[in-house]
């Protein structure tokens, strides 16, 4: 089932044009806070997608998979967030630490290269 949803994520993001994904979970009161009410649904296929690639391009041995999963969900709580910032990083670093320290030189490379990529080289110091 879960592989079907990527699947599903996956034909979305790639063929969907983004004005069409904007998905509303609730209607938000005039006097909101800044959040937003809704979460667009081509975000989080293409974070999904990412998160898929980010794993892909890491080549993870058999040994350092049990520290995916963490990350993976630390790397979906960051898509979701509407700004990231400094603090967004911050509280999704320690998901990241424990697989970063397992990575040999090349899949730190690797994940050095996959934070520059997504813009978040700024905040490099405070995952790694």
């Amino acid at each position: 089932m879960r592989k079907f949803q990527l699947a599903i994520a996956l034909v979305v993001a790639m063929s969907a044009p983004v004005a069409a994904q904007e998905v509303t979970a609730s209607v938000a009161p005039v006097e909101a806070p800044a959040k937003p009410a809704h979460v667009s649904a081509f975000k989080i296929a293409m974070s999904e997608v990412a998160i898929l690639r980010y794993r892909a391009a890491l080549k993870l041995k058999a040994e350092q998979e049990q520290y995916w999963p963490a990350v993976a969900n630390a790397l979906r709580a960051l898509a979701r967030e509407p700004n990231v910032d400094e603090a967004a990083v911050r509280r999704m670093a320690p998901a990241i630490q424990p697989l970063f320290m397992v990575l040999d030189e090349n899949q730190k490379q690797v994940a050095k290269g996959l934070v520059q990529k997504a813009g978040l080289q700024q905040y490099a110091s405070a995952m790694f």
